[in-house]
């Protein structure tokens, strides 16, 4: 039996690994991830850019509340801004 609360229908197959929009099992059978954007997956998996940047966040400051100042978050948005059709960004996560 799981710990894990069963909040959803779950399905039978274990995905050890991504890269890019693919979901790998430990078998090495490849699935294309078409529900990445139920948690913050939506630039997929394990791009080496986005580990860098990642990781690198994550040894100065993991998480604070954007009632707060957060440099990295404003130059962000200026650049979302500046190269888009928005004013303003509203940056959440709903997963």
């Amino acid at each position: 039996m799981s710990s894990v609360m069963p909040t959803y229908g779950r399905v039978e197959i274990s995905f050890t690994a991504g890269d890019g929009p693919y979901l790998f099992t430990a078998e090495g059978e490849r699935y294309l991830d078409l529900t990445s954007g139920i948690a913050v997956t939506g630039l997929g998996h394990s791009h080496p850019h986005l580990v860098k940047a990642l990781t690198a966040q994550a040894g100065t400051l993991w998480h604070t509340s954007n009632l707060y100042l957060i440099p990295e978050q404003e130059r962000l948005a200026d650049r979302l801004c500046a190269e888009s059709f928005a004013d303003l960004v509203f940056f959440c996560n709903s997963g």
